[in-house]
């Protein structure tokens, strides 16, 4: 494999794969085996793992492994979870047909699955479900190595330490042809830039979540991919739709809602909400979250009676989203040159999706997205180069989520009604993303705050 060009902060490759969470090394794996004279790059903003997929609380992942004949009733199953979002059945039979070869995938890396006395692999339930067909692994560092051995085993060339702050397009919407990379930290000669030229650009960018004061995503991520995806023109769907947990507000241990106290009307939703921990759209349990966050103090706690535990302070934490952009069964967006996996693709799940959905998807459509951005790759001269290529800048690291997350988690959550005050937060969204002098990354992050406020519709539109 070629490696990348890199002449002062320009670099040339062929493919460029945006985050080294779990979709985005799945998806340089597939570009680098699948077209091995190609020049592939990972541009990761930390060397360490990082992000839901590698650093989550739990220390442990699951995948939904429906088996061939599992696949009708995994794909019935998840459109029924959709509404009212939007989830394109070829892509959630994309799911099915991909899982075992998924499940292969991780097997192969000799990771440390949860399996019965027998030997075989112990099957869960996940969310929303009542059928065990999930698997579960444990050991996310160990995983995180071992897939970057494989990519750079492969030749893919990784670069540490950056950021995504934009996307190179030869004109508005047209063909993606690159990214403006920013390093996270100062050097002594000031913030460094990378200005990367690619035939293909792979966004695995992760999601929404750290835009809100309380969270759990796991630690890293940016928060502003749907911004992202906006400046080039991506077609979006579900950015509405987050899932959310229910913890305690000192320890943010998860506390499902129905183990709590509920008066006699509401009570008979607390054995439907224990098959789910995240709140739910769409489902009559979404009354229990609608009750507590109607019962939040101004600092949004809730105080709730746990029918083992007694009081309990609660808080809604935002843990991922559902939405992003609307990819094809390749992982194609609607911008040329330009595909998305893992927690910035959507549409192949709605407003809620099954418990271990996420990194089934990351893993099918990551492997789709590398296999086809090599192919597409290969045919592709490279375009002229953007203007700022020749005038890199740098953008400032301001204190604006100082600012965007309280206002997000006031605002942002679900069933949280239109008011003036809600007008105004969304107003000034909309001034950083029109004012000029805005920095890049603050523009970034009014745009993934308005994509969730405003939400996409079903109609995904731009």
């Amino acid at each position: 494999m070629r490696h990348a060009r890199l002449n002062q902060n320009i670099l040339e490759t062929d493919i460029l794969v945006l985050g080294a969470g779990l979709a985005g090394l799945r998806a340089a794996i597939a570009a680098g085996s699948s077209a091995p004279g190609l020049r592939v790059t990972l541009a990761s903003p930390q060397r360490r793992p990082s992000g839901s997929s590698f650093a989550n609380r739990n220390n442990a992942l699951g995948m939904q492994a429906p088996t061939p004949d599992q696949a009708d009733a995994f794909t019935a199953e998840a459109l029924r979870l959709a509404a009212p979002g939007l989830a394109d059945p070829t892509l959630v039979r994309a799911l099915a047909e991909d899982a075992p070869a998924c499940l292969d995938f991780l097997l192969g890396l000799g990771l440390a699955f949860r399996r019965e006395p027998s030997g075989s692999l112990r099957l869960f339930p996940g969310c929303f479900s009542s059928i065990p067909r999930a698997v579960v692994f444990d050991g996310l560092a160990q995983a995180h190595a071992a897939l970057l051995a494989q990519a750079r085993g492969l030749g893919v060339e990784v670069v540490h330490g950056f950021e995504a702050l934009g996307l190179a397009q030869e004109e508005p919407g047209g063909h993606v042809s690159g990214a403006l990379l920013c390093a996270l930290r100062n050097s002594p000669k000031g913030r460094q830039t990378l200005n990367v030229r690619a035939r293909c650009v792979v966004a695995a960018l992760g999601g929404p979540a750290p835009l809100f004061a309380r969270r759990i995503c796991g630690p890293g991520g940016s928060g502003f991919s749907y911004g992202l995806l906006a400046s080039a023109g991506a077609r979006r769907v579900n950015t509405e739709f987050l899932q959310w947990f229910w913890v305690e507000a000192a320890s943010l241990a998860f506390v499902n809602p129905g183990e709590l106290i509920w008066p006699s009307p509401l009570a008979p939703l607390a054995a439907e909400r224990l098959q789910h921990c995240p709140t739910a759209f769409g489902l009559p349990d979404a009354a229990l979250d609608l009750a507590l966050l109607s019962r939040q103090g101004p600092d949004g706690i809730v105080r709730a009676e746990h029918r083992e535990r007694g009081a309990l302070d609660l808080v809604l934490a935002a843990h991922a989203g559902n939405g992003g952009a609307l990819i094809d069964a390749h992982g194609r967006t609607s911008v040329a040159g330009l595909y998305a996996c893992g927690e910035c693709a959507s549409g192949m799940h709605g407003a809620n999706r099954l418990g271990g959905g996420m990194v089934l998807s990351a893993l099918a459509f990551g492997a789709r997205a590398g296999r086809a951005a090599a192919e597409e790759a290969s045919g592709i001269a490279f375009g002229a180069r953007p203007d700022w290529c020749a005038a890199p800048g740098a953008d400032a690291r301001t204190g604006l989520l100082r600012w965007l997350r309280p206002g997000m988690q006031r605002f942002g959550l679900p069933g949280v009604v239109h008011s003036p005050a809600r007008q105004g937060f969304m107003d000034r969204l909309r001034t950083l993303v029109a004012h000029a002098q805005t920095d890049r990354r603050e523009r970034l992050l009014a745009r993934s705050g308005l994509a969730v406020l405003e939400g996409s519709g079903q109609t995904g539109q731009p």
